[in-house]
């Protein structure tokens, strides 16, 4: 929907593991799973944080959980805020022939709160989140003097689970969550202006699943069922002199109904050999239906290596912003998206070490309808339909070495980029090296994306039968995490992102910044973890 932008940031403070399930994954987690599924794990412990660091940077956070024979109780509440690092805007406004440089910062203040609550065979999960930005400076959109910039979300979700045999078990979930992100800009449709209004987004929805085993095979079959809607997409311009405002609503305020059936089976076919197929259909009421299968092949070699043969298919209907996007000086709609779909097939090889894996993965994605980004004659962004492919290849590896060390390696090549002009790297790299003695912990972190080709307008006056481009070059970013921890269970941390303050720039959202938008400077940040029971 519309709002789902408005909760992009997430907390990690409370989270104790990320899991990554690779490729598409429409067929069991439903639509939009493109290319992948990123599973947050959420920890349940007892601890205080407290830090602060560069640029008026302040962050507090408790959790705190109880244990006992009828059920549990766990709880976590954390802030964050900073007054934002100085920037240097590119501005093309009013005349892209003398642009100007507008100094700008980016605060923002976060505030979460989670609790998860289990009694016998129930479970309640409830979480509010808030993101509060204010004075910084975007270039064609908002102003430095007037801008507030608001993201929430509250969700709550009641479950049961029960094991009907000693085989058959059946779970399921009713939720409700509300999303909204509200904006008050400097307007650049009415000279003088100022817009202020957002978008508001409710959810009801619910998910059923049955599980169980048949000799050495797994099955599960669910049904899914959501009713995302805007329920207020209101925005009014104040227009100057104190006359009159005129209401200017952002987007339809109606909602769609999404159903998903779904079931996989797993089952070795020998003792080295098994195999597993899901199939799911998405129906939307905007948007018709559609099947994604699954089917997966993985052979073991002996006791260390392992293939995997894999292919699947995924499903994505046009969000409300692609299609019904109203009033916008940024963003034009386009009713007439067609669902993208994605095809993915997969050769992976993992291989044992004493302390560690290496792992590599060849691929190939061909994506039918693909959802892309335009330009209109009036220089917005909107969306349009393509075919695409894309393939690369992808290595790992992990490793605990001699007694005090380990470390880890990641590489993703893009060997079949998709076009000429494109916003993302076709190269990436990310390691981390850590040494361990005693209390001691010391880690540095490596991170490097290839180069960027930003499609643009530079001309003046802009020439539209024409696309210009800029070239973006690849930049690698350290950082260093040092801790000890004392005798009475408080760890001491000092932690520098971006440790050389690179200084690089960054593909901008508005297609005639073609000069870029600057990334993030030297940060660096000091605190304590107190773990205690």
């Amino acid at each position: 929907g519309c709002a789902t932008q408005g909760d992009s940031f997430i907390s990690i403070e409370n989270v104790v593991r990320v899991e990554f399930i690779h490729g598409p994954s429409s067929s069991i987690y439903g639509s939009n799973a493109m290319m992948g599924v990123i599973n947050i794990v959420t920890a349940g412990r007892r601890e205080l944080v407290v830090d602060a660091g560069s640029y008026g940077r302040r962050h507090a956070s408790l959790a705190w959980n109880w244990q006992g024979e009828v059920g549990s109780l766990a709880i976590y509440a954390g802030r964050a805020e900073s007054d934002g690092e100085r920037l240097q805007i590119y501005e093309p406004f009013p005349n892209p022939a003398t642009p100007v440089y507008v100094s700008t910062r980016d605060p923002f203040q976060a505030n979460d709160l989670y609790l998860n609550a289990k009694m016998g065979e129930f479970s309640l999960t409830a979480r509010i989140a808030k993101r509060d930005m204010e004075g910084f400076y975007v270039s064609g959109y908002v102003d430095n003097d007037v801008n507030r910039y608001t993201t929430a979300s509250e969700s709550i979700n009641i479950g049961w689970q029960r094991e009907l045999d000693n085989q058959i078990s059946i779970n399921g979930h009713i939720f409700k969550g509300h999303k909204a992100f509200d904006l008050r800009a400097a307007a650049s449709l009415i000279p003088y202006s100022i817009i202020d209004g957002g978008v508001h987004e409710d959810e009801l929805g619910t998910q059923w699943i049955f599980q169980g085993e048949y000799g050495r095979a797994h099955w599960l079959m669910g049904w899914e069922w959501r009713n995302p809607e805007l329920v207020d997409t209101d925005a009014h311009v104040e227009l100057p002199g104190n006359q009159s405002s005129i209401n200017m609503p952002q987007a339809p305020e109606n909602g769609r109904i999404i159903n998903g059936f779904f079931g996989q089976y797993q089952a070795p076919l020998t003792d080295n050999l098994a195999l597993t197929l899901g199939l799911r259909r998405d129906s939307y009421s905007d948007f018709g239906s559609h099947l994604s299968p699954r089917i997966g092949l993985v052979q073991q070699l002996g006791d260390i290596d392992t293939v995997k043969l894999l292919y699947s298919e995924a499903f994505r209907a046009p969000s409300r912003i692609e299609t019904s996007v109203l009033n916008s000086s940024g963003f034009e709609q386009n009713p007439n998206l067609r669902p993208e779909t994605a095809q993915t097939t997969e050769l992976v090889w993992m291989h044992l070490l004493s302390a560690g894996y290496i792992s590599s993965t060849l691929f190939n994605t061909d994506v039918k309808d693909a959802i892309v980004e335009t330009i209109t004659p009036q220089f917005k962004r909107s969306w349009g339909n393509s075919q695409q492919s894309v393939a690369g290849v992808e290595f790992e590896w992990q490793s605990a070495w001699g007694e005090h060390w380990e470390s880890r390696l990641a590489l993703t090549h893009i060997m079949n980029p998709v076009g000429f002009i494109h916003t993302e790297s076709n190269n990436l790299f990310s390691g981390s090296l850590s040494y361990h003695r005693n209390q001691w912990i010391y880690s540095l972190l490596a991170n490097f994306q290839g180069a960027k080709r930003d499609p643009n307008e530079q001309e003046s006056p802009a020439n539209i039968t024409t696309t210009e481009y800029t070239d973006f070059g690849g930049h690698a970013v350290y950082s260093t995490h040092l801790s000890y921890l004392t005798q009475s269970d408080v760890e001491l941390y000092l932690h520098v992102e971006n440790l050389f303050d690179k200084q690089y720039l960054l593909p901008a959202n508005r297609p005639s910044n073609y000069v870029g938008a600057p990334g993030s400077g030297r940060v660096v940040s000091a605190g304590l973890r107190w773990v205690f029971y």
